[in-house]
């Protein structure tokens, strides 16, 4: 029988050695797993812009296309353009058609619209009647970085950085919007006004 005893644990340098091992495999994962995570939201915030970009894009150029060439009157009665830009801080008011009444209620086809800008926002608001009404609270289409531009093309050709129509009738045959964008350049939107009415 040997005096010698037998070795069945791991020494304490081998222990620390293990250890050392375990501690740099395990910052190397929480950092992979950190970056995944800042991936993950950067992608989720680019998807949930892109969606909010679309559906306004969606209304405002179903709003403009729709656009018809009725003068409206406010709350006091007096009689409005059927198109106005920059007006009592409105970006533009219009009355368009195809207004679906689903539900069967009194009102009219046609609606009127506006959008206005918040300090945060583009709100898209919408009147219960053409004629007479006050705008509903809204809602806000499109979070902003700052002050978007409006240009309109005349049946001229020509375009205006001012609207200012011969007859309360009169539509733009175009809407030029130029949002700014943060660290890139404005997005320009084109949109055709009353398609159904040129």
């Amino acid at each position: 029988m040997s005096d010698t005893p037998a070795r069945n644990g791991f020494t304490l340098v081998e222990m620390l050695i293990a250890l050392a091992l375990f501690a740099v495999i395990a910052v190397g994962a929480l950092g992979l797993l950190r970056f995944s995570v800042d991936a993950e939201l950067a992608s989720r915030n680019k998807t949930d812009s892109i969606a909010a970009q679309r559906r306004f894009l969606s209304v405002w150029t179903a709003d403009l296309a729709q656009a018809v060439p009725r003068p409206a009157r406010d709350q006091g009665g007096q009689v409005h353009p059927a198109f106005e830009a920059n007006v009592d801080g409105v970006l533009i008011r219009l009355t368009r058609s195809g207004w679906d009444n689903v539900d069967g209620a009194a009102r009219p086809s046609l609606q009127k619209v506006e959008y206005r800008l918040t300090p945060a926002a583009l709100v898209r608001a919408g009147y219960p009647f053409p004629d007479g009404a006050a705008p509903e609270g809204g809602a806000e289409m499109l979070p902003l970085t700052g002050a978007p531009t409006v240009r309109f093309r005349n049946k001229d050709g020509n375009w205006r950085d001012r609207w200012e129509p011969q007859l309360t009738t009169e539509l733009p045959v175009a809407v030029e919007l130029l949002l700014p964008q943060a660290g890139r350049p404005p997005l320009r939107i084109v949109s055709l006004v009353g398609v159904n009415y040129q």
